[in-house]
């Protein structure tokens, strides 16, 4: 972990560097409207200057606008856009270098601390969540050792029942949804002391920024959950990531282990995209269900149909 922290503040001291970063990100939040990044002037950078837009704007956790807790929503899809999309994170997103502008936009600065999220990683991440969601903690150890949490050559099977203390506990208040952040990382990190269980050095960067997030969304919000805020985007990616990692990850949300339809948790799905997409962009409130949605009900449909209309279905 050192060594991780100490590479990466030695690229954040190059501005040239830096300046790639916030083109790059600039790129990457393009399509969501309520965020807003500062232009780099690569013409004018060196390594030791760096030279970027201004922007106007307080502190996040300072404002007082009404808008305060939507706008930490805005940067949840954000920062979740770039973990589990994109795959160039912003590592550094403490309280000064989230913006709220004069027009009601989040403003993200400073991108010299970054980290770079693999495919296997990003995939990873949102398998662990389903396992999780669905309580399947034995899956969640071999997730984690995907993830690089446990070693290769080592058996999760002794590793499984503190995971599933840990597990059960955080979702003991309300499931997976009220799920708290930093808690969780918390109890995790006492693991490492028992077992063969490290905290891989890109995940302390990510550990770090979701974090620094949770906690500032929680000064205005104390029942702020992370996990419940990310759902939506969440459902957004399993519905239209055409990957088979992530088609096979939303089967398994709506059929479970058992292959057995689930019209509720599919709904849930659905409702959660349909709040992504009329919340992602400024003037998209009202904006119908999108064709990828619909396509999922219409099969869903068909296939509850065929069965006499019952509740469930076995999934082949």
């Amino acid at each position: 972990l050192l060594d991780e922290f100490a590479s990466r503040i030695y690229e954040e001291l190059d501005y040239v560097k830096e300046c790639a970063n916030g083109l790059q990100v600039e790129a990457d939040m393009a399509g969501l409207e309520r965020v807003v990044i500062p232009k780099n002037y690569p013409l004018y950078c060196t390594r030791k200057v760096h030279v970027a837009q201004w922007l106007e704007g307080e502190k996040l956790s300072q404002s007082q606008a009404d808008d305060v807790r939507e706008l930490v929503n805005v940067g949840v899809v954000a920062y979740l856009t770039q973990l589990l999309d994109k795959g160039l994170f912003h590592a550094d997103p403490h309280p000064g270098n989230m913006l709220r502008t004069p027009d009601g936009r989040l403003g993200i600065l400073d991108f010299g601390l970054m980290t770079r999220i693999t495919d296997d990683q990003r995939y990873g991440m949102v398998e662990a969540i389903a396992h999780l969601m669905q309580r399947d903690y034995a899956e969640i150890g071999t997730d984690f050792k995907n993830l690089d949490f446990i070693p290769a050559d080592v058996d999760v099977a002794p590793i499984v029942p503190a995971l599933t203390r840990v597990f059960d506990a955080a979702l003991a208040g309300g499931g997976a949804k009220g799920i708290q952040f930093n808690e969780l990382a918390a109890d995790l990190a006492q693991i490492t002391f028992e077992y063969p269980f490290r905290i891989p050095p890109y995940f302390a960067l990510i550990i770090r920024a979701i974090g620094v997030l949770e906690g500032i969304a929680l000064v205005g919000d104390p029942d702020f959950a992370i996990v419940d805020e990310a759902y939506p985007y969440l459902s957004k990616q399993l519905l239209t990531d055409p990957s088979e990692r992530l088609r096979s990850t939303f089967r398994y949300m709506v059929y479970g282990r058992e292959g057995t339809f689930d019209a509720d948790r599919l709904i849930d799905l659905l409702r959660a995209l349909e709040a992504f997409r009329m919340t992602e962009k400024l003037p998209s409130r009202g904006q119908p269900v999108t064709e990828e949605a619909l396509a999922v009900v219409n099969a869903a449909a068909a296939s509850v149909a065929a069965s006499g209309g019952g509740g469930t279905t076995p999934w082949a």
